[in-house]
């Protein structure tokens, strides 16, 4: 029976007493996820994955969607080098994407602080200055959100992205509150 490069690959981490890289990757990962396999036996094995680290949005997330609000699209080459079994590690892509209705679920909605950011809305309302008010009441709101989507993991969110969701959610806000 002729094995496939992908078996070849995963008979030697599987079989051999090769450690893999300390950055998570498993086995199973491996057998789940990697794609483009390449195997010179006594010389070099290689492989790449994608993943996707998340943001942690509401502590709550957003209820019954299996999905993940704004995340990293991540590209990885591993190569290990079978003479002295050791990793070379390459990252080759990383792309960012958001869902808007899933960012603002999950920041504004039933399953983030949904009570409170309604109590803010409702003083703004209620408030002589509702302007000053919304800076007052969601100013730290803002804050917060600004160094959040700042980064992931050590990743950077791109600029243009980082001010889309915050736009995003200040408009949201000012919106529920009549603002605008």
């Amino acid at each position: 029976m002729d094995r496939t490069t992908k078996d070849r690959v995963l008979t030697v981490l599987d079989e051999c007493d090769i450690g893999l890289p300390e950055d998570g990757l498993t086995l199973e990962k491996i057998r789940e996820r990697a794609f483009r396999f390449q195997f010179e036996a006594d010389d070099m094995l290689s492989l790449r994955i994608e993943r996707h680290p998340t943001m942690h949005l509401s502590d709550m997330g957003v209820p019954g969607v299996d999905a993940s609000p704004a995340r990293f699209h991540v590209v990885t080459e591993y190569q290990l080098d079978l003479n002295d079994e050791t990793w070379h590690i390459e990252e080759l892509s990383s792309t960012f994407e958001y869902e808007p209705w899933l960012v603002l679920e999950a920041e504004l909605g039933a399953g983030g602080p949904h009570e409170m950011i309604q109590k803010g809305i409702e003083d703004v309302r209620a408030a002589d200055d509702p302007e000053d008010t919304f800076e007052d009441v969601f100013g730290s709101w803002i804050d917060h959100w600004e160094e959040k989507f700042d980064e992931l993991d050590g990743r950077n969110v791109p600029e243009e992205d980082r001010e889309a969701i915050l736009d995003l959610l200040v408009g949201e806000l000012k919106e529920r509150a009549k603002l605008d």
